[in-house]
């Protein structure tokens, strides 16, 4: 009998949410590398904006991807690293409304 398998079988270490929760809070961009749902691994440059819930009730984190110029969902269980680019970002105001002002 076999059940649904995850393409991720871990989380995130505990350090590489620490750095991504620091990095949402003090605007740090970040590169990700990040496995898809089809196995594929990569390196992503994001501005993180919130891990959250979607729709589905996936936890994600929720970012600006620098590469693809728009708003990505990335599944938490395929974040494999993150490290700080030693880069800050402005707070979006179409996204963040505390930005406004």
């Amino acid at each position: 009998m076999s059940g649904p398998i995850a393409y991720c079988s871990w989380m995130p270490k505990l350090e590489v949410t620490k750095l991504i929760e620091e990095a949402i809070r003090d605007h740090l961009v970040l590169r990700v590398t990040y496995q898809a749902e089809d196995g594929t691994v990569a390196d992503h440059a994001i501005e993180p904006l919130a891990i959250r819930f979607n729709r589905s009730a996936h936890r994600v984190l929720w970012c600006w991807s620098r590469d693809a110029g728009h708003i990505e969902e990335l599944l938490w269980d395929g974040i494999e690293d993150a490290v700080a680019s030693g880069e800050t970002f402005a707070p979006r105001p179409w996204i963040e409304p505390e930005a406004e002002g």
